[in-house]
């Protein structure tokens, strides 16, 4: 996944050179400037994180920026900044509340982000520790491990939800301990296929689902351990 990723981001910024050079030399069908060539790969960027993590906000607004940057080209420069972005703005609200009420106006970003309304609280973040805790009270958690020595994660939910994917993660040779206190939330937990995940956890009106299913491999064992009191756990093997 990650090579996919860095093949994808490295084409990306190199086409992204290429137009830089090319837009100086005069070669495209329409003159831009060197900013504005720069902050145009920049938003394009930005759109394409978002549309893949499928960020409504992120997506629309990225739009209406590029929109405001390329407004002459576009032919439309009799709409003022303000008009394009009153125009996301509404845009946001209605896409969010058609697909999804829990997706309105969040943001989302892989350092570590609090955001805030009435509808939803996200805290992502992106760590490479070895030993790792995650606390998550009346709000929603999401962490991205890329650990090269993971030894241990303690998940701590009390009313929330918390998502930890692994897809990235070198297990300590010794292997490597997850351990679950959740009360009135819910847990995933995104495993890659060869690990060797074992279930000991205990559930109090509660349950455990597995999604997809493990290959037999020598991969690094993992315990997942632990009490669950009116929660659910998922765990996900992609």
């Amino acid at each position: 996944m990650r090579l996919q990723r860095n093949w994808f981001w490295g084409t990306f910024f190199l086409v992204g050179a290429v137009l830089l050079v090319v837009g100086q030399l005069g070669l495209l069908p329409v003159r831009f400037g060197f900013w504005q060539l720069l902050v145009g790969i920049f938003l394009v960027a930005m759109l394409v994180y978002n549309l893949a993590h499928r960020s409504i906000g992120g997506s629309v607004f990225s739009l209406a920026f590029l929109a405001i940057v390329f407004a002459k080209p576009l032919g439309i420069t009799a709409l003022v900044p303000w008009t394009i972005l009153g125009a996301a703005l509404f845009l946001t609200i209605g896409l969010s509340l058609l697909v999804s009420p829990r997706h309105f106006f969040r943001y989302e970003t892989h350092t570590t982000f609090h955001h805030g309304d009435a509808t939803e609280r996200v805290d992502r973040m992106t760590t490479d520790e070895s030993q790792v805790g995650v606390n998550v009270n009346m709000g929603n958690s999401i962490r991205y491990l890329q650990s090269q020595d993971f030894q241990r994660a303690d998940i701590n939910v009390r009313m929330g939800n918390a998502k930890l994917y692994f897809d990235e993660v070198q297990v300590a040779p010794t292997g490597a301990v997850i351990n679950l206190n959740v009360s009135l939330g819910g847990v995933e937990l995104y495993f890659p296929r060869t690990w060797n995940v074992k279930l000991n956890v205990d559930p109090s009106l509660g349950g455990v689902e597995v999604k997809g299913a493990p290959v037999a491999s020598a991969g690094p064992t993992v315990i997942v351990q632990g009490h669950v009191s009116l929660s659910g756990v998922t765990v996900v093997y992609a």
